[in-house]
This record gives C-alpha cells, sequence and structure tokens, in this order.
C-alpha cells in the first residue's frame, strides 16, 4: 500500500536518488550533457536539504512511500514564473506543481496519480482553485498529464547553448478537476 507524507529532511537523499533517476530516464535523450551534470545525486541531495530545511509558506513536499522505501515525490505551491513563455498566458493560475518524479522501476503503478491528486488536494486546502505544471515538450511521459485532463495553456523557450528546450504549460482552471481525475474512483472508471 503507497503512502503520502510530508517530506522530512531525512529523505533528502532518496528524494534525491528518484529525481536524478526520474531524470536520467525521461529526459537525457534530449537535454544537453552539461545539464544532467546538475542533477548528480550530490546536488540534488544538497538542494533537497536546504528546501526541506526552510519553512516556506503554501509550498508544499510530499514522498510516496512503500513501507519505509520512498517511491516518488512531488512539491508545488505558488506560482514561479520563471518560464519565458512564446505562446498563451498562465497569470490567472495561483498554483504550481514544481516537480512529480516517480522512482523508474516504479512508473505506471499510479504512484504519480496518487501524489499529483494529494499535491493538488494540500494546495486546494490552502485556498488555491486552480493548478499548472511545466513539462518538456519531449517529455515522452508528458501524455500523463493529458488524460488527467491538463489544457496545454501556453508554451516556453530556453536556450542552453546549441539546444533549443520547449516547455509545454499544462492547466487544470479548476483544482477539483484535477483532484477528480487522480482519485481511486477516478481510476476504476
Amino acid at each position: 500500500m503507497i503512502g503520502i507524507r510530508d517530506a522530512a529532511l531525512a529523505d533528502a537523499d532518496a528524494m534525491a536518488r528518484i529525481q536524478v533517476a526520474g531524470w536520467t530516464k525521461a529526459y537525457a535523450s534530449f537535454i544537453p550533457d552539461r545539464i544532467p551534470a546538475s542533477y548528480s545525486v550530490d546536488v540534488r541531495r544538497s538542494e533537497w536539504q536546504k528546501r526541506l530545511a526552510e519553512s516556506v509558506r503554501d509550498v508544499v513536499t510530499l514522498v510516496a512511500v512503500d513501507g519505509a522505501a520512498i517511491v516518488g515525490i512531488a512539491g508545488g505551491g505558488p506560482p514561479l514564473r520563471e518560464e519565458a513563455i512564446v505562446e498563451g498566458d498562465i497569470n490567472a493560475y495561483t498554483a504550481q506543481v514544481y516537480g512529480l518524479y516517480v522512482a523508474p522501476d516504479r512508473f505506471r503503478q499510479g504512484i504519480g496519480r496518487l501524489l499529483l491528486g494529494s499535491l493538488a488536494q494540500r494546495l486546494a486546502d490552502f485556498g488555491h482553485g486552480n493548478l499548472v505544471l511545466w513539462a518538456f515538450e519531449r517529455n515522452p511521459y508528458r501524455g500523463f498529464y493529458d488524460r488527467l485532463g491538463g489544457r496545454q495553456e501556453a508554451r516556453a523557450q530556453w536556450q542552453l547553448g546549441d539546444a533549443l528546450i520547449e516547455e509545454m504549460a499544462y492547466g487544470w482552471p479548476e483544482i477539483d478537476t484535477l483532484i477528480r481525475a487522480c482519485s481511486e474512483e477516478a481510476k476504476t472508471e
């Protein structure tokens, strides 16, 4: 049985390992080599330790656990507004998913859906009525967001050396729609 709980400082190492493994599995084929270097376990562990040691208002970081093992992570809060948008608009969105990673050996087991639904519920509890997230356009797993009813709201680009990286914003104008789509009842429909 998978459980969801708030991340703790002691989870930083496991969270870093999941993030690096997920990043490598999903993005290594199209992200320049110099970026994955910043996704080393040591760098990510340090980042998670820093983030988890700080308490930031309205920011949620969750882990999915199977027994004592952490098998997924998700985080979100107020929009970061870091993307260079080239098409569309997400200014009406008040909450953003910062990241969603599942251990690659646990893909397609409902963990991502459970994490995303739990994160959306927590953000709704903070008063957010909608939610947006950014996904790399070439992410082979982004169909997950389509299946959960995400609307493609905007596109962004950033230049990294000679590589042009494109992202898509998926939005849920009604956060309850996402919460329902992630529920156990929706999974069996």
